[in-house]
């Protein structure tokens, strides 16, 4: 069952009320055509799940009787921040961000690094999609928490914002072959830096080290820079 978003302002545990006015409101009424009386599972992407009956449908919200309250469903035990250097090809940005949550990162951080060629693409209207992307995967994977899009950052930026971090691991196709992703041992919280197509320059590599980040390998294959992501993810969260 896909679970369905609304805001956490629109719940109202005191009186069992659940209302949904946003974008979830056509794709239940139009698309789906769900109807009172129907059973629906929502999230507020706060990690919490409410199981609904849908009482009446107007013509800009739908209201909800809550039946059940759960906590906390399904959730990785890591919590993963995602560095993604930002792609040339938009559409296989918004793939690798699409699965990273769906594999369940909890926070994703666009990285201008000194190979990404697209530095003025990330407009508001991109982040807004992107958003949009975030919401759709958590519904569809059943996932109880949105994961936070960050800002873009420049590559020092980056460099600044996680000093004092532990557990910070860099993905390079050239890494020595021993420094893989199988070593690394289970944390609480983990940051994962991908890079850009052509991947990350000589003295940017340097500068990882310098600031403590972990260089590592997926391998011997080289991959495209989004199923690096996919891949690596998979190794840490499944």
């Amino acid at each position: 069952m896909e679970y369905y978003y609304t805001e956490k302002k629109n719940i109202f545990p005191e009186k069992n009320l659940l209302i949904i006015d946003n974008f979830e409101f056509n794709h239940l009424s139009k698309v789906l055509r769900k109807r009172a009386g129907d059973l629906i599972t929502l999230t507020d992407g706060e990690l919490g799940v409410y199981d609904c009956k849908i009482d009446g449908i107007g013509k800009d919200k739908i209201t909800c009787t809550i039946l059940n309250t759960k906590f906390d469903i399904f959730e990785p035990e890591l919590n993963v921040h995602l560095y993604i250097c930002y792609l040339r090809n938009s559409e296989r940005f918004e793939f690798a961000v699409e699965k990273a949550v769906e594999l369940g990162v909890k926070s994703i951080t666009p990285v201008f690094s000194e190979r990404v060629i697209n530095k003025s693409g990330f407009s508001a209207n991109k982040e807004k999609r992107i958003n949009q992307i975030i919401l759709s995967a958590m519904s569809q994977s059943q996932r109880c928490f949105k994961p936070v899009l960050h800002s873009p950052e420049t590559f020092s930026e980056m460099l600044s914002k996680t000093i004092g971090h532990d557990n910070k691991l860099a993905l390079y196709e050239f890494a020595d072959e021993n420094d893989t992703l199988s070593q690394l041992e289970s944390k609480s919280d983990v940051y994962i830096l991908t890079g850009p197509e052509g991947g990350f320059s000589d003295a940017e590599v340097k500068s990882l080290k310098e600031n403590n980040w972990k260089v590592l390998s997926l391998g011997p294959r080289k991959y495209r820079a989004e199923t690096a992501v996919i891949a690596a993810l998979s190794k840490i969260l499944i």
